[in-house]
C-alpha cells in the first residue's frame, strides 16, 4: 500500500529579517529527521517539496542524510498560506519588521503573544472578514488537489515525502477526519517542527495512519515555531 509522509519543515527564523530560512535549530532537526528515517527501510521515496525556502533547506538536510540525492519534484500546491499577508490584513503594524521586534521585545513571551495575534488572524482569515489574495476555501482547494493528484500517481509499494508547512499538512488532517475549519488552527498550533504525519493510499483514497511523529527529537530540539 502506498504511503504518503507529510514532513512539516524545521524551525524557521523567528523574529529574523528572513523568517522563510532555518534557523541553525531547524537544520539540526531536519539532519535528525533524515537519520531517523534512513533506519525506517524506505527504499528510494519521491520526494516532493513546496516552493517555500525553509521547505528546500528541510528537505536538502533530510535527504542527505537519508543518503539520497538532493532532488525533488516542486509543488506550488504544497506552500503554506501567506502568513504575512493574513497578519498584514488584521495587524497593518506587523507589516514594519522594526516595530514588529520592538512589539516583540515588550512581551513577556513574544512566542506566545504572536501566536494569539496569528491565531486572531487566521479566524478572521477564515470567516473570511476582508479581501485576501487567497482565501480560505482557496488554499484548502489547492492544498487538497495536490495531495489527492500524488495519492494517484503512486503504485504499490511507492512511498512519497512531502516536504511541506504545518497549515498544509492541518488541511489534510481536518479534511480527513471530517472535522470542523477550526480545527486548522487546533492542529496547526500543535505540529512540532519536522514531524511526520503518516497517510495510507488505497484505491485513491487516503486514510491516516499517525499524526505529528516526533520521536525522534528531544529537549530543547522539540519546537513548534
Amino acid at each position: 500500500m502506498p504511503v504518503i509522509y507529510l514532513i512539516r519543515h524545521g524551525q524557521a527564523s523567528f523574529g529574523a529579517e528572513n523568517y522563510d530560512a532555518l534557523s541553525d535549530t531547524g537544520w539540526e532537526q531536519s539532519r535528525i529527521l533524515g537519520r531517523h528515517l534512513s533506519e525506517q527501510d524506505l527504499g528510494a521515496p519521491q520526494a516532493v517539496c513546496g516552493s517555500l525556502r525553509r521547505h528546500r533547506e528541510t528537505a536538502e538536510a533530510t535527504l542527505e542524510q537519508m543518503a539520497l540525492p538532493k532532488e525533488w519534484q516542486t509543488d506550488h500546491g504544497f506552500d503554506e498560506y501567506d502568513h504575512k499577508s493574513l497578519l498584514h490584513v488584521h495587524w497593518p503594524e506587523s507589516a514594519d519588521h522594526q516595530a514588529l521586534s520592538a512589539w516583540l521585545a515588550e512581551q513577556p513571551n513574544p512566542r506566545r503573544a504572536f501566536q494569539a495575534r496569528f491565531e486572531e488572524a487566521l479566524q478572521r482569515w477564515q470567516r473570511n472578514e476582508d479581501d485576501y489574495q487567497e482565501t480560505w476555501p482557496a488554499f484548502r482547494e489547492r492544498v487538497l488537489a495536490s495531495l489527492y493528484s500524488l495519492a494517484n500517481g503512486l503504485e504499490r509499494g511507492d512511498s512519497a515525502l512531502v516536504f511541506t508547512s504545518g497549515g498544509a499538512i492541518s488541511v489534510a488532517i481536518q479534511h480527513l477526519l471530517e472535522l470542523a475549519d477550526d480545527a486548522l488552527i487546533t492542529f496547526n498550533r500543535g505540529l512540532v517542527n519536522t514531524s511526520v504525519t503518516r497517510l495510507l493510499v488505497n484505491a485513491g483514497r487516503l486514510r491516516l495512519a499517525t499524526l505529528n511523529e516526533h520521536l525522534h527529537l528531544r529537549g530543547e530540539l522539540l519546537t513548534y515555531r
